[in-house]
């Protein structure tokens, strides 16, 4: 930070001083360190720095409003060896906005589009006893789970528009603020990227990373052009594992369980119907079923 040019024969230093220690901050810091008036004339240049810096900071409405010289940093001073000497450490401005890029670096939003990081529960409606049902059961989910507790997801299910996407995203940046590491996909595009990576020997990564991720949320299942392939070689392993493992998975759709199941079958043949009644098993034991009004 660049220093106050200030000349000692040009002011009236008693003055200066008198005006610092009304300043509550310095009084405070003279107080604790019970410091002898030659010192704060000694220091009248550092002094008279950090009192500039810190009203900046006092005046402050957010980073873009900023006046130091590094962005987001504010002064603090110290007494070291008969000396005051002034540090920086990061605003709150610029911690809260550090904790947000964290948060976000934390949820992997596979296919979906980046502003849904902005979802929030200070944002939600709950106009709608299916919202408040499901608002209820969050925030018991995020308690429970947070202290240790075993706990199922959620299957969240109706018609387009009504806000299942945003009400996973809302409980993704929550969990992420508890240290949870979260991916959040649009499972349509997930499967076309299964499909896709059959060539190039990717899949099992793929299918690696769902598996051990802390919380796995699969958005607009149902949606999707069927395929047995991803049905019994893909979905069904990573349902498994987490179903075994008890790595809360969290499902939204424009279907029921009862009717996803039908969509998974592609003929009426006997072990078509079997393999999805599987998938649609380790589903039920998973979640808790939410009709989204």
């Amino acid at each position: 930070m660049e220093k106050l040019q200030f000349k000692y024969e040009n002011v009236n230093k008693e003055k200066i001083l008198e005006e610092l220690t009304e300043d509550p901050s310095l009084r405070s810091f003279f107080i604790e360190n019970d410091l002898p008036s030659d010192t704060l004339e000694n220091n009248l240049n550092s002094l008279l720095s950090y009192k500039t810096q810190n009203d900046y900071c006092l005046e402050c409405d957010g980073l873009q409003m900023c006046k130091q010289d590094t962005t987001g940093l504010r002064p603090k001073l110290t007494y070291e060896e008969g000396k005051i000497k002034t540090f920086y450490h990061e605003c709150n401005y610029l911690l809260f906005l550090n904790e947000q890029h964290r948060s976000d670096s934390m949820i992997d939003a596979m296919y979906m589009p980046k502003m849904i990081l902005s979802a929030d529960f200070n944002d939600y409606r709950l106009d709608t006893e299916s919202r408040k049902r499901i608002y209820n059961s969050v925030m018991r989910f995020l308690a429970l789970y947070s202290s240790g507790e075993r706990m199922k997801g959620l299957y969240i299910h109706g018609p387009n528009q009504q806000g299942k996407t945003y009400t996973l995203a809302a409980i993704a940046k929550e969990l992420t603020k508890k240290g949870f590491k979260v991916i959040l996909a649009y499972y349509p595009d997930l499967v076309r990227e299964f499909k896709s990576s059959i060539g190039n020997n990717t899949v099992e990564a793929l299918v690696s990373k769902l598996k051990q991720i802390d919380i796995l949320m699969l958005d607009d299942i149902g949606g999707e052009a069927q395929s047995a392939w991803v049905r019994d070689e893909v979905l069904g392993p990573i349902l498994q594992y987490r179903l075994l493992d008890q790595k809360p998975t969290f499902f939204t759709s424009n279907l029921s369980i009862k009717d996803l199941a039908l969509t998974m079958v592609e003929n009426n043949q006997r072990a078509a119907q079997i393999k999805a009644a599987r998938i649609i098993s380790r589903i039920k034991e998973m979640v808790e079923e939410y009709p989204f009004k």
